[in-house]
């Protein structure tokens, strides 16, 4: 199924049940899971409790946090048993839990080469399962679209990963709180276009 409509995944909100009714409303759009931290599957073995569900959610991504390649190839291939169509690794969250004190999100995006070793591991743990992309245009002062295609040369030259999602604005990691992340820099769409050209 393309990928013409999907479900962002939104922490505390795109829990199972909730994805659950947008199935019930849609047959066609591709639902993602909440975040799920590679360390929560690593250390926590309550592996359903994070992603399980039923088989009328396909098409589904499960979204994984992280920054090492190590233990995100060791939860990509826990999320590869229970049958996910593609595994997603966010590079955009602008959160200050994530790109602050866990080094990931959209501080992903100042490390291409390290978003590359990452999507390497996952896709060699998980054979089979597409891995894609969750990110920004830019990040802080690293907000040019030479950047952004920079980003996504080395990724995709570096790495299996052919399928970007991008979020039409920067990040600003200090200052703004996710919320204003999400509405107070511009959108910049014409890049988008641009970079799909």
């Amino acid at each position: 199924v393309p990928q013409l409509l999907s479900v962002a995944p939104m922490m505390d909100y795109t829990d199972v049940h909730y994805r659950q009714l947008a199935r019930m409303m849609s047959r066609k759009t591709w639902l993602y899971t909440e975040m799920v931290v590679d360390s929560t599957l690593i250390f926590n073995h309550d592996h359903d409790r994070f992603l399980s569900f039923p088989a009328e959610q396909h098409p589904i991504s499960c979204q994984l946090g992280g920054s090492n390649p190590e233990t995100l190839g060791k939860a990509a291939a826990i999320v590869a048993r229970y049958g996910y169509d593609e595994i997603n690794l966010n590079c955009g969250c602008p959160s200050d839990r994530v790109a602050g004190a866990g080094c990931f999100g959209a501080a992903m995006m100042l490390e291409p080469k390290l978003v590359a070793d990452c999507c390497k591991a996952m896709a060699e743990a998980a054979p089979g399962v597409e891995i894609t992309v969750k990110c920004r245009i830019g990040v802080d002062d690293e907000d040019s679209y030479e950047s952004m295609h920079e980003f996504i040369r080395v990724v995709s030259e570096n790495s299996p990963v052919t399928h970007f999602i991008i979020h039409a604005r920067k990040c600003l990691l200090n200052g703004l709180s996710p919320h204003q992340n999400r509405t107070v820099p511009p959108l910049r769409y014409e890049w988008l276009l641009a970079m799909k050209r």
